[in-house]
Formats: C-alpha cells, sequence, structure tokens
C-alpha cells in the first residue's frame, strides 16, 4: 500500500496554493485588461491544481499545471486579440510581472497553461470537466457535464492505447538529455502520465464524474482496491520522483529518471488495461 503524506521535507501546501492562487489571479487580471471583457464568456481554473490536496502527489510544483480555460463569446476572439506573435509576448510579459508583484520572493513559479475553450469545444473527443472541479474565475458558470458513460469508456481506451506510442520515440527523445534537461523529458510525459489513472478507473466502471473528480491521492487508493497496485505504486513513484527532482533545484538527475522510468510503467500497465478492456467486450 502507498502511504503519502505531507511533511516537513515538502513545502507548505498553504505557501504553494497561494502562489497557484496568485499566477491563476495574474493571469485574469491581463486577459481582461489586454481583452474587452464584454468579449469574454468566462474564464475557468481547471485541473490538479484546483483540487484537493491531500497529499504531495497531488501537486508537484513546475509539473502539475495551472489549467484556465477561456471562452471568448465570438469564436474569432482568439485570432484577434491573441493572433500574433507581439500580442502572446505582450500577454506572456504582463502576467509575469503580475505575479512577481503578488509573490516577490515565491517557492516556484506555477506553470500555467492556456487553453482556448472555443477551440476545444469543437473537438469530438472532447469531454467538459465535473462542474465541482471547476472555478469561475470570470464570466457565466461552467455548464453542468453530461456523461455518456460507455463513450467516456471507449474514449479512455482509445486514449490508454494511443499513449503508448510513446515508448517508439521516447528513447531517442531522452538520451541526449543531461541534467536539468531532462525537466523537458518530463514534461513530454507528464500530460500522457496524468490521465492515465482516471482513465484506468473509468475502464473499471467508475462513473465518469467521480474519475474526473478525484485527486491523485484518492485515485491512487481505489486503483489499489481494485486491483491495480502496480499502476498505483508506479503512478505515486512518478509524482514522488518529480517532487525530488525539484527540491534538488533540478540537479538531481537520477530522480528524474526514476520519474520517467515511473512513467513508462503507467503508461505501459494503462495500455495493458485499455487492451484487457477491448477483448472483454
Amino acid at each position: 500500500m502507498v502511504v503519502l503524506r505531507w511533511d516537513d521535507s515538502y513545502p507548505s501546501p498553504v505557501s504553494l496554493r497561494h502562489e497557484v492562487n496568485a499566477m491563476s489571479e495574474s493571469i485574469v487580471e491581463v486577459l481582461l485588461d489586454r481583452i474587452p471583457p464584454s468579449e469574454i464568456a468566462g474564464i475557468y481554473g481547471k485541473g490538479s491544481a484546483g483540487k484537493i490536496w491531500d497529499s504531495p502527489v497531488d501537486y508537484v510544483p513546475e509539473i502539475s499545471d495551472i489549467d484556465v480555460h477561456l471562452l471568448f463569446k465570438d469564436d474569432a476572439g482568439a485570432e484577434r486579440h491573441l493572433g500574433t506573435v507581439e500580442a502572446a509576448l505582450e500577454v506572456q510579459s504582463r502576467i509575469e510581472v503580475a505575479y512577481r508583484d503578488r509573490v516577490p520572493s515565491p517557492i516556484h513559479t506555477p506553470r500555467p497553461q492556456l487553453v482556448l475553450l472555443n477551440k476545444l469545444l469543437q473537438d469530438p473527443s472532447y469531454s467538459p470537466s465535473p462542474k465541482q472541479t471547476v472555478t469561475t474565475l470570470h464570466g457565466e458558470e461552467y455548464p453542468d457535464e453530461a456523461y455518456d458513460e460507455q463513450r467516456e469508456r471507449d474514449l479512455a481506451a482509445a486514449a490508454l492505447l494511443d499513449q503508448s506510442s510513446v515508448l517508439e520515440w521516447f528513447p531517442l527523445h531522452v538520451v541526449d538529455k543531461p541534467g536539468p534537461y531532462l525537466m523537458s523529458s518530463l514534461r513530454a510525459l507528464t500530460w500522457r502520465v496524468s490521465p492515465t489513472a482516471p482513465r484506468v478507473l473509468l475502464l473499471k466502471r467508475v462513473s465518469a464524474k467521480e474519475a474526473w473528480s478525484l485527486n491523485r491521492t484518492k485515485a491512487i487508493a481505489l486503483l489499489e482496491e481494485m486491483g491495480e497496485a502496480q499502476l498505483a505504486n508506479e503512478y505515486a513513484r512518478f509524482y514522488l520522483s518529480a517532487w525530488e527532482y525539484f527540491l534538488s533545484g533540478y540537479a538531481d538527475s537520477g530522480s528524474a529518471r526514476n520519474a520517467i522510468t515511473a512513467s513508462i510503467a503507467v503508461i505501459e500497465a494503462g495500455a495493458e488495461v485499455a487492451r484487457k478492456a477491448q477483448e472483454s467486450v
């Protein structure tokens, strides 16, 4: 059984949460100043950064994303206001300044990911997040979700199998990344590892709303209960090793390698669950 808890070897989660909130506030401040508010339908905070953190796996500085989804009232709004390099860099620089004004001496710089929700809503494979996991930062309330459970399981299986293609090209991607450059390799894996747990839980017949609402600590516990102890262990090892890499100032490349080997094990285990699910149909 994986034992997970915050202790004194990690920075205070309260301090980290303050910095995460400061980054979200900075993004909203700059967007609303750069874009006429009348053209924005909503700005939403999503993902692991906004969930309850029961243990260190729930948030890893500079590995976990600060997901901010921007919804324009007009689909052309993104091109109009953010469609040039100059406009994008102006927003980027102002967010950087706004964050430093709020947190002059940060423990970390949260890694934001601005997503255009207009484009995402046009993707037939997109599923909305459970409303309870979304924070409305500006504008209209995030809509209630409605899940087709079979569709969610089919999408989960397809994604788990597709993600396993990383094993074909990743060796040559990582072979020439000494020391701190291993961060780019971790970034290439993080967005593949993170949804593996909820996708496997979907294939284990956990409802979509529950699977996508759980933080990683609870997802790991549920995976163990459902007989996926090895996957749970490797999933936890990825995030705990990434924490060690961060705490070393990215000097401990051994921790990065541990995170990478754990991530590969997670991806392989997820693909195996998907294959078995498809064979059983």
